[in-house]
């Protein structure tokens, strides 16, 4: 599966820093279902307000099962009027409709971004706006990345946890050697189109590469096609349809096609996963690759690839600066009383969210993960305004051990981008319906776009309207 439609099933409390390709495999763990309530009524047998709370990893790692509770041990000590009680129970999405429906869940768990809306419409998460304005830096939050768990009432029903956004992996070395200028990045689809023609013919590399399998083909599309100004779905009826017959994904599949066919810069592999196309593009097969900056720890600690020659920007714009979010958000059981709430969003706050603005915490895991020889300081999406943020990322730096410079173009560009979040709907459905339109236009020479997806949306159709039954 990828990376951008599930959340960490594992965290290593405040000492590890999760990168792209750590996400998706800590969701491979099979691990039990803990069956808990969602908290009705607020008190415990001493008095304290107890809740439950999901995401400690299961008895087979041992050592992050420690590291968590020593994170509880210390959540208790520093609020003595709160209980935690933690399961093991993950997000998963074959068994996650069922715990919901059942009531299984616990006071406090984990979805991917394209839940809340769904979720807040049906009245299955508690509003925590009250609770998010009491935590040390809740008026500081970076409003795009609430927006995703924001009702239409203007409220705010979680709290992200780990966030990403989609741009452009380049091969610094590969565009020094094409003549190109590796600090100055392709910023639009036109310009890598040109660059990635200019990098096959001077150096015989595949200029770009595209994903194309495990749905990621159909991830990878609709971040383009935000990009170019449209979306996969949209409301109709009071229900999700299709919209990516509208134009922006015809406009990203000609663009690919042109790419593929015309100017001959794709190279001859097209049936490739997040894996296949980093381990490429980490041996120098490929130039350019969508992907976040969490690419790095893969590209480096999986794969090998060159720390100096790894480059990292903003996605192209095929005339809007939007770009795919991705990640996980915190939520919490239409069950919890008032004491509950509050317990839950300040454990969100205490396990998730201080290394983002503590830079003695920021610092101490930056140190730690550059002591286990890991990738450390990885730059990343803010979660805070820069007054807030900014300290905790300055102290990240000081012990980083990655080439941050070779992100300038890529953080550099945060502010003014619009983050758009994945289909609301079915999207994994979605993407693996898109991932045959992708693999029909990158190996079929005469295969029509629009022939393509209007196959796409006869085949997802259906599956969106089942889903909202």
């Amino acid at each position: 599966m990828t990376e951008s439609t599930h959340i960490p099933a594992v965290r290593r409390t405040n000492s590890r820093r999760q990168g792209f390709a750590a996400v998706g495999a800590a969701l491979l763990m099979v691990v039990s279902l803990a069956a808990c309530g969602g908290g009705e009524g607020g008190g415990s047998a001493d008095g304290r307000t107890e809740i439950t709370v999901a995401g400690m990893p299961p008895t087979t790692l041992p050592a992050g099962r420690k590291d968590f509770l020593a994170q509880v041990k210390a959540f208790e000590k520093a609020n003595p009027d709160i209980r935690i009680k933690p399961t093991d129970a993950l997000w998963d999405a074959k068994t996650f409709p069922a715990r919901l429906a059942s009531g299984q869940l616990e006071t406090v768990f984990r979805v991917p971004l394209t839940y809340p809306p769904d979720m807040i419409e049906r009245h299955q998460i508690a509003d925590l706006s009250k609770e998010i304005g009491e935590l040390p830096h809740g008026a500081e939050f970076d409003k795009r990345l609430l927006a995703p768990a924001t009702g239409s009432d203007g409220k705010v029903y979680g709290i992200p946890t780990e966030v990403y956004s989609v741009g452009l992996v380049y091969n610094r070395e590969l565009f020094d050697k094409a003549g190109l200028d590796p600090d100055k990045p392709p910023t639009s689809w036109d310009e890598l189109r040109t660059a990635a023609r200019t990098i096959t013919e001077r150096t015989g590399v595949a200029g770009f590469g595209m994903h194309t399998t495990d749905n990621t083909g159909g991830w990878m599309l609709t971040t383009m096609t935000y990009s170019y100004g449209g979306r996969m779905e949209k409301k109709a009826d009071g229900k999700q349809v299709t919209a990516f017959r509208d134009g922006p994904t015809g406009k990203a599949l000609g663009l690919l096609k042109a790419m593929r066919w015309a100017d001959g810069s794709m190279g001859k592999q097209h049936l490739r996963g997040t894996d296949d196309l980093t381990r490429d593009f980490a041996s120098g097969k490929v130039a350019m690759l969508l992907g976040s900056p969490s690419t790095y720890g893969a590209y480096v600690s999986k794969f090998h690839g060159s720390p100096g020659a790894y480059g990292q920007a903003p996605l192209p714009s095929g005339g809007e600066n939007a770009t795919l979010l991705g990640g996980g958000v915190a939520v919490v059981s239409p069950k919890a009383d008032a004491a509950q709430r509050s317990a839950a969003a300040k454990w969100i706050d205490f396990f998730y969210l201080r290394t983002k603005y503590d830079p003695a915490l920021a610092a101490q895991r930056t140190e730690q993960l550059a002591a286990d020889k890991n990738p450390a300081g990885v730059p990343g999406l803010p979660f805070y305004d820069a007054k807030v943020s900014g300290p905790a990322a300055a102290a990240e730096r000081k012990h980083s051990n990655v080439p941050l410079k070779n992100f300038a173009p890529y953080t550099n560009s945060l502010p003014a981008t619009e983050y758009v979040v994945e289909p609301p709907v079915a999207a994994q459905e979605l993407y693996a319906a898109l991932d045959s339109v992708m693999q029909a236009v990158l190996t079929r020479e005469g295969a029509d776009p629009d022939a393509e997806l209007e196959k796409a949306d006869r085949r997802i159709g259906p599956v969106l309207d089942r889903s909202q039954r």
